[in-house]
């Protein structure tokens, strides 16, 4: 379990050039203090990641830490399937059972954990509704890699090259 006074540290660490003035470390502390410090540590580490300025904004932060408190609430939502699928038994209740599961280890693995991550979850995947298998990696995706999904064309060697609504970008 971290703490803010943990998490105060590696923004000082990943932006060693910033200082900020008494006031702006009250209201870092006031907006970031209260928050799921295990989450918000991910979530400074995604802006570095993304964002690499001097100067660290503390919207990035909240915004990082939103996306990746949605994305575990996202990963963590069970819905039954619409209708049965042939072939196919998916218990409704071990479904949700593995999505928890999965949750609370993805929130105490490491980055470079992520490939195992991803094929235990295929393992599972006979046992569990496919949405909710990939609720699970993107979260994993975006907790411990900082990744955003990918929407595109991919070519041969497994790259994504992205595209808009107007067509290729």
């Amino acid at each position: 379990m971290r703490t803010w006074e943990q998490n105060k540290t590696s923004i000082n660490q990943l932006w060693p050039t910033c200082s900020f003035t008494d006031e702006e470390k009250r209201l870092w502390g006031d907006d970031l203090g209260s928050l799921d410090q295990d989450v918000l540590y991910d979530a400074i580490r995604n802006v570095k990641r993304t964002r690499d300025t001097q100067w660290p904004q503390l919207k990035w932060m909240l915004d990082s830490y939103r996306e990746l408190s949605h994305a575990k609430r996202q990963a963590k939502t069970h819905r039954k399937a619409p209708e049965p699928r042939v072939g196919v038994d998916v218990n409704d209740d071990e479904n949700a059972r593995l999505a928890d599961d999965f949750v609370a280890y993805i929130d105490s693995a490491a980055p470079s954990d992520f490939h195992a991550i991803h094929d235990m979850v295929l393992d599972r995947l006979p046992k569990m509704h496919s949405r909710t298998a990939l609720r699970v990696i993107n979260y994993a995706k975006k907790r411990l890699l900082g990744e955003e999904p990918k929407f595109g064309r991919v070519d041969d060697n497994g790259d994504v090259t992205p595209f808009g609504l107007g067509g290729a970008a």
